[in-house]
């Protein structure tokens, strides 16, 4: 049977991205009233090790987010992210790359297929039933963060889905109440170094997951 989440090679990466929209990206954050990223993030291909410039392999770039349709095109890149951060300076973080002066940070919920059990887990793939699986969890975590929270989007990210948090008391909340949340919530299948704050990159909605070559897509309420 043909394994539906595999690499994307290089050529699937090209034409992908040569149809990318930044607009519809810009579209995403404005309608969820958020600023655009100050910072955003590519991974050329070290995972898969499918990549343009072997020299690239293992580095992180980082870069403003009105070079994105100019990054994406000249790395066909394996993953896209932006960062989570606010930052008073996001020009002087760029520079030094510490990304460690903040003063707020998007609060977002990493599930993933990794942290639940499925059949094709022995022999470490993903399929159509962990992803529908993870889908219901998803579902019903959004629903007890709803107790919590007002505004709550659902995004699909190729290997599981993304809970983002943007009530504007979410951005606000410091290290202790992060890890408060994250451990009340923790008998969901999340990467809890996501939601703590230790890891400040999110995948970019409507880029592609490389490892899987799946879209990141936001799921809309119907």
């Amino acid at each position: 049977m043909k394994n539906e989440f595999r690499p994307a090679s290089l050529e699937e990466r090209k034409k992908f991205y040569k149809n990318f929209s930044v607009e519809r990206v810009e579209e995403w954050f404005r309608k969820n009233h958020l600023a655009l990223p100050q910072i955003c993030a590519l991974d050329p291909g070290t995972d898969t090790r499918i990549i343009l410039n072997k020299k690239l392999k293992g580095n992180l770039m980082y870069f403003p987010f009105n070079e994105l349709k100019e990054k994406i095109s000249e790395y066909l890149p394996e993953d896209v992210y932006y960062d989570r951060n606010v930052y008073k300076n996001p020009e002087e973080e760029l520079k030094k790359l510490k990304f460690i002066n903040y003063v707020k940070q998007e609060l977002v919920f990493d599930l993933d297929t990794d942290n639940i059990e499925c059949k094709c887990k022995d022999k470490n793939k993903i399929c159509k039933e962990c992803i529908k699986k993870l889908l219901m969890i998803a579902l019903e975590m959004k629903g007890d963060l709803e107790k919590y929270f007002d505004k709550i989007v659902l995004v699909y990210s190729g290997r599981g889905f993304h809970l983002h948090v943007l009530d504007k008391k979410a951005f606000n909340l410091n290290n202790k109440r992060r890890r408060e949340i994250t451990k009340k919530f923790s008998n969901y299948p999340i990467d809890p170094w996501v939601s703590r704050g230790y890891i400040d990159l999110i995948r970019m909605p409507y880029s592609l997951n490389g490892l899987v070559n799946k879209k990141v897509i936001p799921l809309e309420k119907k």
